[in-house]
């Protein structure tokens, strides 16, 4: 069972997720959605992810589903988003990692997972976080209303892990994907493969196993990260 969750950025963003704990917990992910999708989007994941004793945190970047009330009470809505203010829910994303902290998980333990603008998020944050073990993208890019994962891949760590996954129908993606398998370099790092499997979530729609190897992966990750 899901349990809604709020916390406020260092931007002063009120953000609201899902929290779903595991009986056995080992670690934690953030779950960080596609555009223009919510956290529900995630609650298949949360639940295969439950089973391999990982935690989950997904959240409404900010302007999607609650997650609309900025500074002063502001109403925030993404579709009049400038990519600056898209580029802005990096602060989304560390407000996760330092709540899943205040739980009582260490940050080695915390990994980060997203599909499209959330997996271009996911890499960026990771390439910030040296303490964080790992990232899944599904479908990044090269960039998404404003965020670049071009920019930021020379700083993932070789010691950071990274699960890409990406269709060739979904060729802007698969294109980038390419060229960031190339350009980090990560000791731990897969590159998916996978044919007429769309965009983002649709990758586990077309092909649902991915989302138990995905998380078999986060779970060694976790548990083998030093």
């Amino acid at each position: 069972m899901a349990e809604r969750i709020t916390y406020v950025t260092n931007d002063g963003v009120t953000i609201v997720g899902n929290w779903v704990t595991s009986p056995t917990t080992i670690g934690a992910a953030i779950l960080l959605h596609q555009y223009p999708s919510t956290r529900q989007s995630w609650s298949d994941v949360q639940r295969i992810l439950a089973t391999r004793g990982i935690a989950s945190v997904a959240i409404d970047l900010r302007g999607h589903g609650e997650s609309i009330k900025g500074p002063d009470g502001i109403q925030l809505d993404y579709q009049v988003f400038k990519d600056e203010e898209h580029a802005s829910s990096i602060h989304d994303v560390r407000g996760a990692y330092e709540w899943i902290q205040a739980r009582g998980i260490e940050r080695d333990r915390i990994v980060a997972v997203g599909a499209s603008i959330g997996a271009n998020l996911a890499l960026n944050f990771l390439s910030e976080e040296p303490h964080m073990p790992a990232a899944a993208a599904i479908s990044p890019g090269e960039e998404y209303h404003g965020v670049n994962t071009f920019e930021n891949a020379e700083y993932i760590s070789p010691h950071q892990s990274v699960w890409i996954v990406s269709s060739a129908d979904d060729e802007k993606s698969y294109v980038a994907s390419e060229q960031l398998d190339k350009m980090i370099v990560s000791e731990q790092k897969i590159f998916e493969r996978i044919k007429e499997a769309g965009h983002g979530m649709d990758v586990f729609t077309k092909n649902p196993k991915l989302m138990e190897q995905m998380a078999d992966w986060l779970r060694d990750r976790i548990l083998n990260f030093t």
